[in-house]
């Protein structure tokens, strides 16, 4: 019995992707009895080795379905995938998916749940009434069922079937309908708006600034920009617009740079301003799928007990520390995190030989004028547990183009990626060479903050401490295979251009190592890649230095 559950166990580890050999079917087969009683979690696995052209086999499993006592929230996440289409065995995914998962983990799968009703074949089904029934209970996860839903009105393949559920979403939630219309309103203001900038192409950035400002001020675009809830954080009201603080960044898209009051009576001990990125022409649906997965990611490392948060920060500040929405076609809007500046801007204003990549010590001597004892010593400890969490993570979902102005640190040395454009080993060429030489950034720039500045930072102890910490979370989220191959799978309906078929996902399998049934030399196989980050950061430098002088 042991040697049974053993290879139940063994199959169960393996990822979602891999395959299972008729023999090994067959076996699991003659075990669903001992799959129902010791390990319900193996269903996805058991169904997999289920012959559905089998009469007998598929009534078998429908009485054991009956039976079966549930499965975690992790396996029926993967139960309602596309490969899964048999109605019972999706209807019970949704009976135990609502008796187990919170609504803090809800949200957290939110993204990939409204994916999944794509596969429902009927209008009326299970999961379309566990989402709006969850949806009606939680302001929160109504709120971005809602704008998740209404990203997606454009395709005209879902257009019936996501229209009618936001009609039901709204009939229900009563007095709350007022802010919502209120958020449509103003982002129809601001997409028509920089429909209008985009087609002033021969203004200069005077003209523009003048026409956004002269509009802006225009009694119908006060009356929709002004005092309603963000739809970045439904719990953030945006109160007057300052118009004379917003901005149109350098992008031929026009994305707009737009600030508000604070209208909190508390605000004098917050924040007076909130600022977002408003964009209109590009997909931010592959920036929140891997903002999403960093936050996943984060949440694992937390629960496994390696803390990568920024300890000390009253303002909860974790890995992943702005949010980042679509609201419809290429249209959408993103945070702007408070007190925080690129690695490129800090070099800037420190010395021009640091702009050129040239000296290496500058962001060290940055958070170092931003924390003076007893606060440094912390600022070191968030941007070494920070720069961790994110190398592990970059190499993992294989983020490419990280220049430095898509790196940030805030002012107690939280260091985060932005701007995902490239994920997947989708890497940039030129002249059909990879430009990403290294597994992900480790520049010296870093490791010399890592080492408080010391003279030999790679020798330096709290360097060796660094890349024990890289491989411990590498370790961790590899455990979780699984779960990060699922959530992408689940994922292939959107259409993202760098995630279309299984194979873009077998990148994942190859950085996971899910083919290694050692811990060991998993880990063997992240230490090679920490050593080629750190040898070769030469190379970054060099393209960070071209980077530079382009943009100086």
């Amino acid at each position: 019995m042991d040697s049974l559950q053993s290879l139940v166990k063994e199959l169960m580890a393996r990822d979602p992707l891999s395959e299972i050999l008729e023999q090994e079917k067959e076996q699991l087969w003659q075990m669903r009895r001992l799959c129902q009683e010791k390990i319900p979690d193996a269903l996805p696995r058991l169904l997999d080795s289920l012959k559905w052209n089998s009469r007998d086999e598929v009534a078998q499993l429908m009485v054991l379905l009956k039976e079966w006592p549930g499965v975690s929230p992790e396996a029926a996440l993967e139960l309602l995938d596309c490969k899964y289409a048999d109605p019972m065995v999706r209807r019970f995914a949704v009976q135990w998916l609502d008796a187990s998962i919170s609504d803090d983990l809800l949200s957290e799968y939110l993204l990939q749940l409204v994916q999944m009703l794509k596969y429902e074949p009927y209008l009326d089904n299970d999961l379309a009434k566990f989402l709006l029934k969850r949806s009606l209970l939680n302001k929160k996860i109504g709120h971005f069922f809602f704008w998740h839903l209404k990203a997606e009105m454009h395709d005209p393949a879902v257009t019936t079937k996501f229209g009618l559920l936001l009609e039901a979403y709204c009939r229900g939630m009563g007095a709350q309908l007022k802010s919502i219309v209120q958020q449509v309103e103003a982002l129809e203001k601001l997409t028509k708006l920089t429909d209008t900038l985009k087609e002033r192409k021969d203004d200069t950035q005077k003209e523009r600034l003048k026409f956004l400002c002269d509009q802006m001020n225009q009694a119908d675009y006060l009356e929709a920009l002004q005092n309603f809830p963000s739809p970045l954080n439904s719990s953030h009201v945006l109160g007057k617009l300052l118009s004379e603080e917003c901005n149109i960044l350098d992008s031929a898209k026009r994305p707009l740079w737009l600030v508000w009051q604070n209208p909190d009576p508390m605000s004098e001990l917050m924040f007076h301003t909130n600022s977002i990125i408003f964009k209109n022409g590009d997909d931010l649906r592959q920036d929140m799928l891997t903002l999403q997965v960093i936050r996943i990611m984060d949440s694992i490392w937390q629960k496994e007990g390696l803390d990568l948060r920024c300890e000390g920060d009253l303002t909860g500040c974790r890995m992943m520390p702005y949010a980042c929405l679509a609201t419809g076609k290429k249209v959408g809007m993103i945070e702007v995190v408070r007190n925080a500046k690129t690695v490129m801007s800090i070099q800037k204003n420190m010395s021009k030989k640091a702009a050129l990549q040239m000296d290496s010590k500058q962001l060290h001597k940055w958070i170092k004028e931003h924390n003076r004892e007893p606060r440094y010593e912390q600022a070191i400890e968030t941007f070494t547990h920070s720069c961790a969490g994110y190398c592990v993570a970059t190499f993992i979902l294989g983020i490419g183009d990280r220049n430095p102005d898509n790196i940030m640190v805030n002012e107690k040395g939280q260091i985060f990626h932005i701007d995902f454009g490239h994920f997947l080993g989708h890497f940039k060429k030129k002249f059909g060479i990879n430009r990403e030489r290294v597994p992900f950034v480790l520049t010296e720039d870093f490791v010399y903050v890592i080492a408080k500045g010391s003279e030999n930072p790679y020798k330096s102890k709290e360097f060796q401490r660094f890349q024990e910490l890289c491989g411990n979370a590498y370790i961790v989220l590899r455990r979780h295979a699984n779960l990060l191959i699922t959530l992408f799978t689940m994922m292939l309906s959107t259409g993202i251009p760098e995630l279309q078929s299984m194979d873009d996902i077998s990148y994942l399998r190859k950085t996971l190592q899910v083919d290694k049934t050692d811990e060991s030399e998993a880990l063997e196989y992240f230490q090679n890649q920490f050593y080629e980050a750190f040898g070769g950061s030469w190379t970054t430098k060099l393209d960070w230095f071209f980077h530079s002088v382009k943009h100086f």
